[in-house]
């Protein structure tokens, strides 16, 4: 005769799984806000660094072709619409065009705002919000040296970057030294020892 063991089966009540289902709800419900912001955060950041890169590419290009090259806005309305091309005239003849990038590229809401050199504005006054499609579309010269260059109208020296749908999502400031063509990233949100704040 066979010792038969009695096997217990062991697993989760459906009273168990129910609490289970309704405690991820809440939690899901709770955390939704903030997924939400650090979504449209995430916005502001890929477009800021694609307008970064952007004028770093053009600056760059300058340097290697040892010629003038131009970093242009190009939306009227305050999208991340950017082209670099190899002319200084505007608009950009598409055999120019050396890189460009469509607002579509992962940055739908986001907005820029821009302060040129001759617009009697402060650059350096991080705490009011340039507001998006001021002074659009825009642009910037770099020569052979990488410096930035007058082209007989105004050069950008800073654009913010915001979010159209959420108010409280981060703000980002890219500025462009005059006349040394230095582009720097800042978070005005952060404290003066912060080496990222502006």
């Amino acid at each position: 005769m066979l010792n038969q063991r009695k096997i217990r089966q062991h697993g989760f009540s459906l009273i168990e799984l129910l609490v289970a289902i309704a405690l991820v709800g809440i939690l899901a419900v709770m955390g939704a806000p903030s997924f939400s912001n650090w979504i449209q955060s995430s916005q502001v950041r890929t477009a800021a660094e694609s307008i970064s890169d952007g004028l770093q590419l053009a600056r760059a290009e300058a340097v290697r072709r040892n010629t003038t090259l131009r970093f242009n806005l190009t939306s009227a309305s305050g999208l991340v619409d950017w082209e670099v091309c190899a002319t200084s005239t505007s608009p950009c003849a598409s055999s120019d065009i050396i890189q460009q990038r469509s607002s579509a590229e992962g940055s739908t809401n986001a907005r820029v705002g821009v302060y040129n050199n001759g617009d009697g504005n402060s650059a350096t006054t991080y705490t009011t919000v340039i507001s998006a499609a001021n002074e659009l579309p825009a642009h910037v010269t770099f020569n052979g040296l990488g410096r930035t260059v007058s082209d007989g109208s105004s050069n950008i020296v800073r654009i913010d970057v915001t979010n159209a749908v959420n108010a409280s999502a981060r703000r980002l400031v890219i500025t462009v030294g005059m006349p040394g063509g230095e582009i720097r990233m800042c978070d005005p949100a952060l404290s003066s020892s912060d080496p990222k704040a502006c």
